[in-house]
């Protein structure tokens, strides 16, 4: 008995110290579980070059498609990362590893070969060799994401081994030097991506898209959801990335503002007259008199848009983070008479209280929870439980992103009674008024 219970401690002790120095996810060693193969390396060569990999530097995969589909896209690049030993890019006592458990931050030990010790120049040569495999074999192994073009940061350094110096911390200056140079090459894609968003809203080079919302049963047309992308072919097609990059830069206000003038101005072009117009807002943007106050109620009397026929589209998120304020901002729009929507809804972004104190006319069901829903008790359990929610507050569910006749039909028979999608209609793109004529 004594021995079964020692076995089981001992068990125990060692899943803890494996769940500490390797990464379960992509499969390789972390940082800590290297350091004395690293350390040996150094003795044996006095030089060894370091490559650092950063894949968070823009956090747009895991902030728009969840931990799940960014899991994946880190295992991609470990698998990746170790195709190329053995194929001139890495050698077989080169040392690949992650900085710690669950991290994004890849690290590479180049031994270098037998004649030649790492020097500056050629470890930036290989570094850049390095860099340019693995976006050839991403590009080919990673699924399609809207919000594409993956990119990673990089940089490197050399580490000597000196004998006045801890092996140890040789290595962390090392790991710094080149943190520091993926740092700096982040912050000049940054400011590039700045000057390119400034060019952009300045210009006013943004085209609005309509995608119909359906009465699921009828097929009646009840309104349209705008969306804004920039240029076709351009960094800022995808809206997704488009807004995602506009929040990081701080000009997330000055796009809405010009977002919401393009659909206003085109939306007599393409709505018809008793059809409902869906307008996306962040929070932020909600304090906004533009577009959320005055100069926003001038707009849509401009158009001759009756209150009611605007719909106010909130992600669910903005209802936990940002607090009373823009909760009440919202109950004065909707006291005016404009519908309010919370989108993303079954995401896990709010409380259920929270949903009730808006008081909202639609609740939009995530897109990623309608993905296969005739195919996943659990999916088809949470619309249930949203469908009870609207009827007690009022509310109705839209679902959102219906891709498949399976999903249209099992949405249906579910209650469901409205539904966008590209299965019930595309997005279709509305011509500027200066394109337009």
């Amino acid at each position: 008995m004594m021995e079964t219970e020692e076995y089981f401690r001992l068990r125990a002790e060692w899943l803890r110290y494996k769940n500490q120095v390797f990464d379960s996810n992509t499969e390789l060693p972390t940082l800590a579980a290297v350091l004395d193969d690293v350390r040996r390396l150094m003795e044996e060569r006095s030089t060894l070059g370091l490559v650092y990999f950063d894949l968070g530097g823009e956090g747009q995969i895991e902030a728009l498609h969840g931990w799940q589909a960014y899991d994946e896209v880190l295992r991609v690049f470990a698998r990746a990362l170790v195709s190329l030993r053995g194929e001139r890019f890495l050698g077989s006592r080169d040392i690949v590893a992650v900085m710690s458990v669950r991290s994004d931050k890849f690290l590479v030990f180049l031994r270098g070969n037998e004649a030649l010790r790492p020097d500056s120049s050629s470890m930036e040569t290989r570094a850049h060799r390095l860099g340019g495999q693995l976006q050839e074999r991403l590009a080919r192994l990673l699924p399609p994401l809207p919000a594409a073009p993956f990119t990673f940061h990089m940089g490197h350094a050399l580490m000597y081994r000196d004998p006045m110096l801890r092996a140890e911390r040789s290595i962390h200056r090392a790991l710094d030097q080149a943190m520091f140079m993926s740092l700096r090459q982040r912050a000049r894609d940054e400011d590039r991506i700045a000057r390119d968003l400034d060019a952009l809203i300045a210009g006013e080079r943004v085209d609005a898209l309509y995608q119909p919302i359906l009465d699921l049963l009828s097929l009646d047309v009840l309104g349209h959801e705008v969306f804004t992308r920039g240029p076709a072919a351009g960094l800022f097609e995808d809206p997704e990335r488009l807004f995602l990059m506009a929040e990081r830069t701080g000009r997330l206000v000055l796009l809405e503002r010009l977002c919401r003038k393009r659909a206003l101005e085109s939306v007599r072009r393409h709505l018809p007259g008793s059809a409902k117009l869906f307008l996306n807002t962040s929070a932020r943007a909600l304090r906004d008199p533009d577009v959320a106050g005055p100069g926003f109620v001038s707009m849509v009397d401009a158009q001759g848009l009756r209150h009611e026929d605007v719909i106010l589209e909130i992600r669910e998120r903005v209802t936990a983070e940002e607090g009373q304020g823009f909760r009440e901002v919202l109950r004065e729009l909707k006291a005016e008479g404009f519908g309010i929507a919370i989108d993303d809804m079954g995401a896990g972004h709010s409380t259920l209280k929270s949903v009730v104190d808006l008081e909202p006319d639609y609740l939009k069901f995530d897109i990623s929870l309608v993905h296969n829903i005739d195919r996943s008790l659990i999916k088809r359990s949470l619309l249930e439980t949203l469908v009870e929610l609207s009827g007690k507050i009022g509310a109705q569910v839209i679902a959102e992103g219906i891709e498949a006749e399976s999903e249209f039909n099992t949405v249906r028979d579910m209650g469901v009674r409205l539904g966008q999608g590209r299965y019930l209609g595309a997005p279709m793109a509305v011509p500027s008024t200066r394109e337009g004529g």
